[in-house]
């Protein structure tokens, strides 16, 4: 994959502060349409597909913006992982955390897909400094909120609820960090369209924010 194809990140996104809202919000969405591309083969429902998440690790590999290291450096291996499963770290000025990312299928042996497992992997971004932040899982798009709710199982709609508390009730938010939420399709879900859906969210204050998701891209993938 050549240079092209590296995403960039403007100096005032690197940045916390609350100018460049809408350039922040813009720079997700194109993440979002960048990273959907080309991103992995079909993921089936048992939590067991070594190949997804080689793949979704490699798009972080192949993306990482060129004045940045991507940690791991290997989509084969987790060695090097660092806090969460992905991060961008400048290669200079002072080694800056650019983006850091976990992805969480949720699935059991079962292959149900169980929301506090997603919540576990979530909750760890909340603590991380960095101006961008990403969270990959797969919902169970057809269930009702109810239903997710009571059978473990869980809607677009339910974990867009669940996200909204987790951000709503931390407390140490920085004005500028953006939150991208991309739900990749499960194969083998009855009556589910195969698209990816996105939500984005940015803090515009210190300490506490009142979350209100917004919907970003969503759209079909493109297998490799």
């Amino acid at each position: 994959m050549g240079e092209k194809c590296r995403f960039e990140i403007p100096e005032e996104c690197r940045q916390f502060g609350e100018a460049s809202f809408d350039l922040r919000i813009e720079v997700a969405t194109n993440f979002i349409h960048g990273f959907s591309k080309q991103v992995a083969p079909e993921k089936d429902l048992d939590e067991s597909n070594d190949e997804w998440t080689k793949s979704v690790r490699g798009r972080f590999i192949d993306i990482c913006p060129s004045d940045c290291y991507a940690v791991p450096k290997d989509r084969s291996t987790v060695r090097g992982e660092f806090l969460v499963d992905y991060i961008w770290e400048e290669k200079e000025d002072g080694r800056r955390v650019l983006l850091a990312g976990e992805s969480e299928w949720g699935s059991d042996m079962y292959g149900k897909p169980h929301w506090y497992r997603v919540e576990e992997d979530f909750e760890k971004l909340l603590s991380v400094k960095a101006p961008f932040k990403v969270l990959i899982f797969s919902s169970n798009y057809k269930l009702e909120e109810s239903q997710g709710a009571v059978e473990g199982d869980f809607s677009i709609g339910f974990a867009a609820k669940r996200l909204n508390a987790s951000l709503g009730n931390y407390g140490h938010h920085i004005p500028g960090e953006v939150y991208i939420f991309v739900d990749f399709p499960r194969t083998g879900i009855p009556g589910g369209d195969g698209k990816y859906r996105s939500l984005i969210w940015a803090a515009m204050n210190y300490g506490k924010a009142k979350v209100e998701l917004a919907n970003g891209p969503e759209g079909d993938l493109i297998r490799p």
